[in-house]
């Protein structure tokens, strides 16, 4: 049975997709940018690239937060501010609180059933905490491990090694990774040595090297 879970916050806990497209939404109106949805599939677009060349330790956090509002920006003929642009943009997604089904409930079962929390998410340190207090998930982590507060990004051992020195009693037999990003969560609980579950709440991927695969975060009770 597992005793320690790290658990990614974005599309595991909270329900990053719908705030997202609402702050996305609010930004643009800050900007007297009328919404359509073909500019947020633009945003999405360049946003994923940057993420992903981030993963591959090909560009820092900063880059991916002003990079991709000057490639969109730039995209639409506009010289807006890419530094304003994300500060208004993550001061809108920290607002965001939506759950992603049985988040909660799945948390205080854990909680209630012994086992230890963390977060381990790949985002900016503020925004996250901000969320999860709003959302009422803050005070079931022992302790939030968050990429801009540790130096180091999944899938990157290095981000597990700063978990696992900062997790009293770590055991590696009894830890697990849950989340929804096979090359951030899963390839990295591969590289650091430890079970990971693959959060698909659709059920359209396999994802053969997970140990594990769940649709509904309170499987995670029986695991």
């Amino acid at each position: 049975m597992y005793q320690i879970y790290l658990l990614d916050i974005d599309n595991t806990l909270l329900d990053f997709d719908a705030t997202e497209i609402k702050s996305f939404h609010t930004l643009l109106n800050s900007y007297e940018i009328t919404y359509e949805e073909e500019l947020f599939t633009q945003y999405k677009k360049i946003n994923k690239n940057f993420w992903a060349l981030l993963e591959q330790g090909k560009v820092d956090k900063d880059t991916v937060r002003t990079g991709r509002f000057i490639e969109f920006f730039g995209s639409l003929n506009l010289s807006y501010d890419a530094d304003e642009a994300e500060r208004r943009y993550q001061s809108y997604l920290s607002d965001g609180a939506d759950m992603m089904p049985n988040a909660k409930e799945t948390l205080i079962n854990l909680k209630e059933a012994g086992k230890k929390i963390y977060s381990a998410s790949n985002g900016v340190y503020e925004t996250q905490v901000k969320r999860l207090k709003t959302a009422g998930l803050y005070d079931y982590f022992e302790e939030m491990f968050v990429s801009e507060k540790i130096g180091h990004e999944k899938p990157d051992r290095s981000f597990f090694d700063y978990c696992f020195d900062h997790i009293k009693d770590f055991d590696v037999e009894k830890t697990i990774m849950v989340g929804d990003s096979l090359t951030s969560d899963i390839q990295g609980a591969i590289n650091s040595g430890i079970d990971s579950c693959f959060y698909d709440p659709k059920g359209a991927i396999t994802a053969a090297k997970a140990t594990h695969t769940i649709s509904n975060l309170n499987e995670l009770l029986s695991l």
